[in-house]
């Protein structure tokens, strides 16, 4: 769930100005709203596009694709379970980066 919180607010992030700027980079792209995002865009691809948009660095963006393979090592079948201390660890630094991004602007 955390991970959906995050890729929510990067959604809104990168449509905040109406999809212009990332529209921009990706023009095949056909999205024409966040939830067409959501529904034909790859999460890892979105990741990209916010460090391309300058929303993160290259040291951020590898962070968020580490979190990413977290959550779908947790999220799929595997022998992967993590801790209490695990999850808690991985929540604070959702947050944590979410709290990073959210003065940013496109």
């Amino acid at each position: 769930m955390a991970w959906a919180a995050f890729m929510d607010f990067l959604e809104e992030k990168l449509a905040s100005d109406g999809l212009v700027k990332l529209r921009a980079i990706r023009p095949a792209w056909k999205a024409s709203s966040v939830e067409d995002l959501r529904d034909n865009v790859v999460e890892f691809q979105l990741l990209e596009s916010a460090r391309e948009l300058g929303l993160c660095g290259k040291t951020e963006t590898k962070a968020l694709q580490g979190l990413l393979s977290k959550r779908n090592e947790c999220a799929h079948p595997s022998n992967y379970f993590p801790s209490m201390n695990e999850t808690l660890g991985y929540v604070t630094e959702i947050l944590n980066r979410i709290g990073i991004l959210h003065p940013k602007v496109l």
